[in-house]
Parts: structure tokens; C-alpha cells; sequence
């Protein structure tokens, strides 16, 4: 087949196609939305064995009782609540930490901590908030006995030169 019977032929299908696709949406009725419908619902089932159970009527709790009178006297009457039962306390544990620096840079706070750690302490930084901005602790712990927590600060004192570390209950 030559070459301009071939481009006739595409042309011709393309032609046909798009007449195929865009003629009936240009000639067909529009749905009219005004043309109301209608939904049935169906009736309930009468007798259904269910198990959920029906709550008994909760009585509507008074805050007030008010009473106006004709002499236009209004006399608010407030019911009595009972005061709230005393807290116990409650006995816990108590655990110590070896503060041994707080920075206003967490890049200082961070860097002790890994030479800490690097040395066989369980270091870690505990971040507060501060006057003038967050303030970065480094602590290590903790321990449930403050005489561990006493020796440890000074092995940290004569091993590794940290003189201001101080023990401080956590948390």
C-alpha cells in the first residue's frame, strides 16, 4: 500500500471514532434532576431476640435547689458535698542520680556524656527548662541505694576528675 492511502485510512478510523464517542453525547437527553424520587424504607423486624441490655433511668444530680418566693426573694440552697477521702501515701522507691554537669549547649552536654559512657558509666542527658533558656544535664545512674550512688561520685571525683558532681534524688 502506498504511503498517502495509509495517512487517508488512519485519518478515516480517527474520524469515525471520535464521531462514535462525541455524537451521542451532543445528541442524547439530559437527565432531568428536577424529577423527584422516592425511598422506601422497610418496616423494622417486630420481634428480634437481641442482647443488649436496657440501663435503668439515672437520676439527674442537683447542684442547686432555688426558690423564688412572691416577695421576688430568690434563696439558693446548695446541697452538701462530702469532702473528697484523704490521699494515702504512697511508699515508693527512691533512686539517685550523680549529677555531674549541666550546660546551657547540648553539644557539651552530649559530648561528656559519651566520654561517660565510653568509660563504663550509664550516662545519659536530661533536658530542663531554665531562666534563660533549656539547660542539659548530665547525670549518671540511677542507683537504688544513695551509698552506691556516693561512691560512684567519688570514683568519678579521684578517677576522672570531676570535682562538682553532686548526688540528687531521681526524679
Amino acid at each position: 500500500m502506498e504511503q498517502p492511502l495509509k495517512q487517508r485510512l488512519i485519518g478515516a478510523v480517527i474520524l469515525i471514532s471520535l464521531a462514535v464517542i462525541f455524537v451521542p453525547m451532543l445528541i442524547g437527553n439530559k437527565p432531568n434532576s428536577s424529577q423527584p424520587f422516592s425511598i422506601e424504607i422497610p418496616e423494622p423486624p417486630k420481634n428480634i431476640d437481641s442482647r443488649i441490655l436496657v440501663l435503668p433511668e439515672q437520676e439527674k444530680e442537683e447542684l442547686a435547689e432555688v426558690s423564688i418566693s412572691k416577695d421576688a426573694v430568690v434563696e439558693i440552697k446548695k446541697p452538701t458535698i462530702p469532702a473528697p477521702p484523704p490521699k494515702k501515701s504512697v511508699e515508693g522507691l527512691t533512686a539517685w542520680v550523680v549529677q555531674v554537669g549541666s550546660f546551657s549547649d547540648q553539644k557539651n552536654a552530649d559530648a561528656l556524656s559519651t566520654k561517660l559512657k565510653s568509660a563504663g558509666f550509664s550516662a545519659f542527658v536530661e533536658q530542663m527548662a531554665g531562666k534563660s533558656g533549656d539547660v542539659y544535664r548530665v547525670r549518671i545512674g540511677p542507683e537504688l541505694s544513695k551509698e552506691k550512688a556516693d561512691a560512684m561520685k567519688l570514683t568519678l571525683h579521684t578517677g576522672h576528675q570531676l570535682k562538682n558532681a553532686i548526688v540528687v534524688k531521681y526524679p
